[in-house]
Order: C-alpha cells, then sequence, then structure tokens
C-alpha cells in the first residue's frame, strides 16, 4: 500500500477527495476564484435548463437543490425601492424653497376666513392659558358650572400636552417688570379702583430699613410698618406699653453697609499685643508662681481608677507620697517571694515527676523481663 507523503499519518487519500479542491484555502485569491467559478457554473446551468424543452411533462428534479446564490430574500426588492423613494422625498425636502403669492396662486376667501378663524381660536385659547382661570376650582353643580368645569378641564388638559410653561413665563414676566421698576396690568387696574391715594402706597416701590437693620425694598406701607416696629424697639414706652422683655433688645454693634476687617489684612496684630503685655509687666518684681500644679477638686477624678486624693499642703502631700512608695516596695517584695515559692514548688513538681517517670519504667522492665522467662520455660517444657 503506498504511503501519501503528504497526509499526516501517511494514510492514503480517497480519489474523489483527492480530484476535488481545497475549498478551505487561507488564500483570498483562491476563494475569490472558486467563488466566480460556482457564479459562473450556477449561470450555465440556468441557462442550459431553459434552452431545453421537453414534450412530456415536466417532472421535478429530486437532486437539485437551491443554491444560495440563486435564491433572494424575501422582499429586499420592496424595501429597496421604499428607500430610493424616501430619499427622493428627503432631497425634495432639501431642495424646498419659498414662493410668493404669484408662483404659489390666490387663496379663496373661505380657506382664508378658515384660517383666519382657526388664528383666532388658537389666540383666544393662549390668552386663557396665559391667565390661568382655568386652575380655579368650580363650587357649585348646577349647569352652567358644570360647562364651566369641563371647558376649563378641557383648558387644563390643553396646558398639559402644551409646549409652553405659562407658570415660568409669568415668573420671568414678573422678574423684569420689578427689575424695570414698571407696574403690571392687575396692579393698574387694582390702583384705579382703589383710587390715587392706595395707588401711591401700593404702587411706587422704596428702599427702607427694617426692624432687624437690613435694606430692603418694597411698598409704601411696608415701609411705614418697618419703619413703626423700628420705633417700638428703640423707644418701648413711647405708646404707653409695658416692655416685653421676651423680645431681645436690638444689638448695638450692628455693621451697616460696607465695612472692611482690617484685622483679616493685619497678621501681627497679636505679636504686638502679646508685646505690649509683656513690656506691661517688665518693671514688676519676679515673684514665684502659685503652686497651682495639683489641684484634686479642680477635676472630677474621683471615679477614675486607682484615685488617691492627695492633700494641697505641700508636706501633707509629700508624707503620703512617701507612704505610697513604701507601700509599693513592700507590695513588690511580696511579690517576688511569692514568685520565687512558685518557681520552686514548680521545679519540685518536676523532680517528683521525674522520678515517678523512672520507677515506672524499671516496673515497666521487670515485667518485661519476666514475660521473657515464662516464654522460655514454655517452650522448654513442649
Amino acid at each position: 500500500m503506498p504511503v501519501d507523503p503528504s497526509s499526516l499519518y501517511g494514510i492514503p487519500r480517497p480519489r474523489n477527495a483527492a480530484s476535488k479542491k481545497d475549498l478551505t484555502s487561507s488564500s483570498t485569491l483562491a476563494f475569490t476564484t472558486q467563488l466566480s467559478s460556482l457564479i459562473a457554473q450556477g449561470g450555465t446551468s440556468a441557462s442550459k435548463s431553459e434552452s431545453k424543452t421537453s414534450s412530456g411533462r415536466v417532472r421535478s428534479s429530486k437532486s437539485s437543490k437551491s443554491d444560495i446564490f440563486s435564491v433572494h430574500n424575501k422582499g429586499a426588492q420592496k424595501r429597496a425601492a421604499a428607500d430610493l423613494e424616501d430619499d427622493d422625498d428627503s432631497s425634495a425636502f432639501a431642495r424646498q424653497k419659498h414662493q410668493r403669492a404669484e408662483d404659489i396662486g390666490q387663496v379663496d376667501a373661505a380657506t382664508l376666513q378658515r384660517s383666519k378663524r382657526r388664528m383666532e381660536e388658537k389666540v383666544r385659547v393662549y390668552e386663557e392659558l396665559k391667565s390661568g382661570a382655568h386652575l380655579a376650582e368650580a363650587s357649585s353643580s348646577d349647569e352652567e358650572d358644570m360647562t364651566a368645569d369641563d371647558h376649563a378641564a378641557r383648558m387644563r388638559r390643553r396646558e398639559k400636552n402644551a409646549l409652553v410653561d405659562f407658570d415660568r413665563k409669568w415668573a420671568e414676566e414678573e422678574r423684569k417688570r420689578l427689575e424695570s421698576g414698571e407696574r403690571s396690568d392687575e396692579e393698574d387696574q387694582t390702583g384705579d379702583e382703589e383710587g390715587d391715594g392706595d395707588a401711591d402706597e401700593t404702587g411706587s416701590l422704596v428702599e427702607y430699613e427694617d426692624e432687624f437693620g437690613r435694606s430692603r425694598r418694597g411698598t409704601r406701607a411696608e415701609a411705614a410698618r418697618a419703619a413703626r416696629l423700628r420705633a417700638e424697639q428703640e423707644d418701648p414706652g413711647a405708646r404707653g406699653e409695658p416692655h416685653d422683655r421676651s423680645r431681645p433688645a436690638r444689638p448695638s454693634n450692628l455693621i451697616y453697609g460696607e465695612a472692611i476687617q482690617s484685622a483679616a489684612f493685619n497678621p501681627d496684630a497679636p505679636i504686638a499685643a502679646q508685646m505690649s503685655y509683656l513690656a506691661a509687666r517688665r518693671d514688676r518684681s519676679a515673684t514665684p508662681p502659685a503652686e497651682t500644679h495639683y489641684d484634686a477638686d479642680a477635676e472630677v477624678r474621683s471615679r477614675g481608677t486607682g484615685f488617691y486624693a492627695f492633700s494641697r499642703d505641700a508636706e501633707t502631700r509629700r508624707k503620703e507620697m512617701e507612704e505610697l512608695e513604701r507601700a509599693r516596695k513592700e507590695t513588690e517584695k511580696e511579690r517576688e517571694e511569692r514568685r520565687a515559692r512558685k518557681s520552686e514548688r514548680d521545679r519540685l513538681k518536676e523532680e517528683r515527676k521525674k522520678k515517678i517517670q523512672e520507677l515506672r519504667g524499671k516496673k515497666q522492665a521487670e515485667a518485661f523481663l519476666e514475660s521473657l522467662g515464662d516464654l522460655g520455660a514454655i517452650k522448654s517444657a513442649q
């Protein structure tokens, strides 16, 4: 049997396998060539099958199988056509241009009136949403109120789905109005109803100082109220009323307006104060400081472990410390004696243990020898 040198284990390859081409080639060129040959074979076989004609019944070939290159994905052509249409629409949208009335043509009156009516409706809805009247809750249950409630509910739904935040818009307009110093329409209406005197009090904004010394901006009525409170704090008996002791007095060292902390820019101030203090004490006689290094009553130490309250008298305290030192030496002496007695007792225990082990070993040896003698006597008897 011939041996194939190209095989891994020397086994000869079959003829049909040797005749076939290697489809798993690592070369990209070989793969491309094989793919093109398969496509060409599929095309020629399809053309030959179409050219053949038979007079009999057409029979389906059982051996023919669907080729991956001849079967197309279902719906691929429709999707491609839809993509082309989308591209055309996008390009048309990109090419959109604004045209004039002459290019578009005249609009009929009905369409213009309908557009105008819709714009007026949008304006009315916007004004209602901006005013916020639909947010009020109905209190009665008659037919008119129910109709108003339905309308308010529709307006609330429109506000919920709207793209404009009317609350934030109103707040921004109010802030801009306050910054510019203008009056709103509601304030103008209330000012016209109440009169010129009330308009002067509530309409114009003035700056005033409240009872805490802070600069505020408000109406004239608020400024008068703050001035009255300040007068009551400064002179409680001005109105003949007793002073309320629960209310704190106004501090006298308040800082008004802009102030600069000069001490923050003078870091040598503490050093200068210490030097002046030392200079003031320089001419005094050198007297020893009082013995205040120990005071048992100055701190709560009675709950500590091993606390001993020494006397504040130096002589008494010295005797107490000597007594403690003597007691400490006696304690250490007794401790050493106890340690020596314990070590001696341990040594005696070890000696006794050794003696017991020796006696036990001797007894075991004697018993072993006796057992050997009995064994020899038995053998001799046998």
